[in-house]
């Protein structure tokens, strides 16, 4: 499974007939104790503004106010801030059916298809240097990283589709389309980041925003609501994102890595795709420590490591 919980096996939260409604700002918000109740938990306790759902191995922490949760320790932003109401705290309907209930029951995704394929798509290329840095370049290390997952992906019996595999621009329509003529496959986009900040740093992770939700790096939010291509395969981008990011934060976790979590935007390359797929941002390049980390092969092999080991988790999971 992506996070390593495997829960009810019966109806889907869709179908469930038990759940209470209340009308926050005019959207569905669903209480803490229905949550507990549908998926199992031991224990749901609310204490001031803090949520905790807990059972053997597993957690689920949330805060009022907050767009922000932790499942098992990974990071994820909701589309809409936990609001408490009494001793209770709510989550939005969306959140439950876009985000939660994907990431906590994978195998529960309705028509998620098995692949044995995987589209590649190391970002930026040729002229477009994507973000710079001291000690490298955006594009070099989207590429190596990207032919480090390759190898180890064909070890594993996978084929795999570069939408580039050398130092050539490609555009971002044309990546959609090379994603869209592939069958059975995933898609994986592989960036590193950028800020004005130049001690920002860490890891994160994106799916495509749910129809009528903010992205999370929207500048004009309330022009892009509307739903993608991309949108028909919410569940299986959400818990992609969740083993790709999961499994890449173990694998580096030696050198205390800071997880920025799982987050959603609407980047062309995963709003246009009818496969499922995510963007990975491995690092800030414009960070002196964490660019000089960047461009060692011995790290770009660990992220590689982390995300094929994602990739076979994801799998692993959708076909429970």
């Amino acid at each position: 499974m992506a996070v390593g919980l495997c829960l009810l096996a019966g109806a889907t939260a869709a179908e469930w007939r038990g759940w209470t409604l209340i009308k926050v700002g005019g959207r569905d918000f669903i209480p803490g104790s229905d949550i507990k109740e549908f998926y199992g938990f031991a224990k749901y306790v609310v204490d001031g503004k803090n949520a905790t759902f807990l059972m053997p191995g597993f957690w689920m922490k949330a805060r009022v106010g907050s767009s922000e949760i932790s499942i098992k320790g990974v990071k994820f932003v909701l589309s809409f801030p936990v609001v408490g109401q009494g001793e209770e705290v709510l989550f939005s309907r969306t959140d439950l059916a876009k985000l939660i209930d994907p990431v906590l029951r994978p195998g529960s995704i309705k028509g998620a298809p098995d692949f044995n394929t995987v589209v590649l798509d190391a970002g930026h290329g040729g002229h477009d240097s994507g973000a710079t840095g001291p000690s490298g370049r955006e594009k070099d290390f989207a590429l190596r990283t990207t032919l480090r997952v390759a190898a180890l992906l064909k070890a594993r019996g996978y084929r795999v589709v570069f939408t580039r595999g050398s130092d050539t621009f490609v555009t971002l329509g044309g990546r959609v389309a090379l994603a869209n003529r592939t069958k059975s496959a995933i898609f994986v986009s592989i960036h590193f980041n950028q800020s004005d900040n130049r001690f920002a740093r860490g890891i994160e992770t994106y799916a495509l925003s749910p129809a009528g939700t903010y992205s999370t790096i929207d500048r004009w939010p309330e022009r892009n609501l509307r739903s993608r291509t991309g949108n028909r395969r919410d569940g299986e981008n959400i818990a992609l994102a969740t083993a790709i990011h999961n499994a890449t934060l173990r694998r580096v976790a030696l050198t205390k890595p800071t997880d920025r979590g799982i987050r959603r935007a609407r980047f062309s390359v995963i709003s246009g795709i009818t496969i499922p797929g995510v963007l990975f941002e491995g690092g800030f390049v414009g960070n002196p420590g964490e660019s000089r980390l960047l461009a060692h092969p011995t790290y770009q092999q660990m992220l590689a490591e982390g995300i094929v080991r994602g990739i076979e988790n994801y799998r692993r999971a959708i076909q429970e």
